[in-house]
């Protein structure tokens, strides 16, 4: 490894000046670096503002669709550009001192559609920051780690920066320029974030549960109407959604608070505001400074030094050649004529993608869509496009999953209110809250009472309202703080040796928003063996969710409605894509692409079709 270090800081020292003898190189390289310094952060990487500006682009064929096709569009052309600009880079700029641009593929199949993450790299700095806080990096890392080796790995390695950095957000927050206070605190609230989407196990508190909370604070915009959809797909068969991590990590409060909800409350008190400039003039420089550490207000200044030094180099008619010589220390050597308009449209790439991959993309388009019909609709707006523009879905990116997950829901809160109606009748019964938890003693423990106390050893079996064991441990220490509060409730009282059925409700279970079934109720089979005497922690409060949103019939006929609409949506957007970048160019390619996609035959299956069901 050291050789191979010794070889590149060899090879970067003794690097000439970057020249350009074709306008294609050159306007390529000019649109990707404008595009960089303006969405992407690139000139702070340059002025050695920001060690590392890191963005996924998606691959063509798995764009997410917007409700504003202007938004998408973007999304496509910066792919284009990103997809032109990598191999140019690798021509004329890998081997510069001070600099690396890494293009990691995030796809495992052999394609030309593919999606990348780049990442633009300050290495001085980035070297600056990893010493700075070696420490750290070594506490997550491994303790021999060299912060050389470090440096070597992001930047020339084929492996993704979440991964170098094992998804850690502080390490991530370090590496990006946001300082090592703020991405302490910004990243202890990514965590949570990122936790209240994941993986439920159950006895534990859902891990939506900031989602579900009434209370104000920074995670509010984690909603349940939009977030549910997530949760649905999960619950309604699609077990590869992206959003959920699939680890059983518990979403638990640091030592200081009695619940996460507080702890981000916490956080959200230190927000320290940033300056209007950073977050409304492009180029943007957008994260959360926070209060407590060192001042924040000379890294404010500097960052505004540096936006102005940015505007001012956009503006420049030699712009490109000054970025060149920011990053290559030396004049570059222009051999071509320079292109007269600066603008960049879809029509610049005519010609970029082949027939072939059009044709790819349209088939994993296509085939993302469930039924003959759906995918016969989506072909004909593609092929035969509608004069009028359509209107978007009121949900672009709903899944047939996800309405299956919510029609589940809504039968198995059915379920479970029916059989709460049935327990309120039974008076052996204790009740805890009224149509919502009750208790059964099955045997008397002799032991010390549970008041309160939060660190107990037990033994639990946890079923459905059928019977169906979802989860079960036996002889085990937990805290009840870190549990479903209306488990730790109907615990109280219980006596050493005591056995307890608890009956849930879904309101003060895991609600809808859960990857265990949505609104399922539970039966807990609980025993306790001890109590910690010394663990005294006040009870979490006993609050149901709020399920109404499920059982709106507007979000039922939003889904059902997006679901018919968005064959016919995706269909003319790719349409519109192809229009504006192939120009006369698409005579030669629709009837190639009807011939391969087999469009007549599809076509008259689908007037058969409804020709049958006339």
């Amino acid at each position: 490894m050291l050789l191979l270090i010794l070889a590149f800081q060899e090879l970067r020292a003794n690097c000439s000046a970057i020249q350009i003898d074709t306008q294609r190189d050159y306007e390529v390289l000019d649109h990707f670096f404008r595009m960089g310094i303006l969405e992407e952060g690139y000139g702070y990487v340059l002025e050695g503002e920001k060690p590392i500006s890191v963005r996924n682009f998606y691959s063509l064929d798995n764009l997410p669709l917007a409700r504003d096709q202007k938004i998408t569009e973007r999304e496509f052309l910066n792919t284009l550009l990103v997809r032109e600009a990598i191999p140019i880079w690798k021509k004329l700029c890998s081997s510069q001192k001070n600099f690396a641009l890494k293009a990691v593929s995030l796809n495992d199949r052999e394609t030309e559609a593919l999606g990348w993450e780049i990442q633009f790299i300050h290495i001085p700095k980035l070297q600056e920051v990893i010493d700075k806080n070696i420490d750290l990096f070594r506490y997550v890392l491994g303790p021999t780690l060299k912060s050389e080796q470090l440096v070597h790995k992001i930047a020339y390695s084929e492996e993704l920066l979440s991964d170098i950095l094992h998804d850690d957000s502080v390490l991530i927050g370090i590496v990006l320029g946001f300082g090592s206070y703020n991405s302490l605190l910004g990243g202890r609230e990514d965590t949570i974030s990122s936790l209240t989407i994941s993986r439920d196990l159950a006895p534990f508190s859902p891990k939506s549960l900031l989602i579900q909370s009434n209370t104000e604070h920074s995670l509010n915009f984690l909603t349940p109407e939009a977030f549910g959809v997530y949760y649905l797909e999960v619950a309604g068969g699609d077990d590869s959604s992206a959003n959920f991590r699939c680890d059983f990590s518990y979403l638990k409060p640091s030592s200081a608070f009695l619940n996460v909800t507080e702890e981000i409350m916490a956080i959200h008190a230190d927000y320290e505001p940033l300056p209007t400039c950073l977050s409304t003039q492009q180029p943007a420089f957008i994260f959360s400074p926070y209060k407590g550490g060192s001042s924040n207000q000379p890294f404010f200044e500097s960052l505004i030094q540096r936006q102005k030094q940015s505007q001012a180099l956009l503006k420049k008619a030699d712009f490109l050649e000054q970025v060149l010589k920011k990053i290559g220390g030396k004049k570059p050597r222009i051999t071509c004529d320079k292109p007269k308009n600066s603008n960049l449209s879809l029509s610049f790439f005519q010609g970029t993608i082949s027939t072939q991959i059009w044709e790819h993309i349209l088939h994993r388009e296509m085939h993302r869509l469930t039924g003959k019909q759906k995918q016969s609709i989506f072909l004909e707006a593609f092929f035969n496009p509608p004069d009028s523009a359509l209107l978007p879905p009121a949900m672009v990116g709903v899944s047939q999953a996800s309405l299956d997950g919510l029609i589940k829901a809504l039968q198995n809160l059915s379920n479970a209110n029916a059989y709460f109606e049935n327990l309120s009748q039974v008076d052996s019964l204790q009740v805890i809250v009224p149509k919502q938890l009750y208790c059964k003693t099955t045997l008397k423990g002799t032991g010390k009472e549970l008041r309160e106390f939060d660190h107990v050893r037990l033994s639990y079996v946890i079923e459905d309202l059928e019977g169906n064991i979802l989860f079960a441990n036996h002889n085990t220490w937990l805290n009840l703080s870190e549990t479903l509060s209306s488990f730790a409730h109907g615990m109280q009282g219980m006596c050493i040796g005591e056995k307890r059925q608890l009956f849930i409700h879904p309101a003060i279970g895991y609600g809808a928003l859960t990857t265990l079934p949505p609104c399922i109720g539970l039966v807990v089979k609980v025993q306790l063996f001890d109590i910690d005497k010394k663990s005294f922690k006040p009870l979490n409060p006993l609050t149901a969710v709020d399920l109404r949103w499920i059982q709106n019939p507007i979000l039922y006929r939003n889904i059902k409605e997006s679901l018919d609409q968005q064959p016919r949506f995706m269909g003319m957007f790719y349409r519109n894509m192809l229009d504006q970048i192939e120009g006369s160019n698409k005579a030669k390619i629709l009837p190639l692409l009807k011939t391969s996609l087999n469009f007549q035959q599809v076509l008259d299956q689908r007037q058969h079709q409804h020709k049958d069901n006339i």
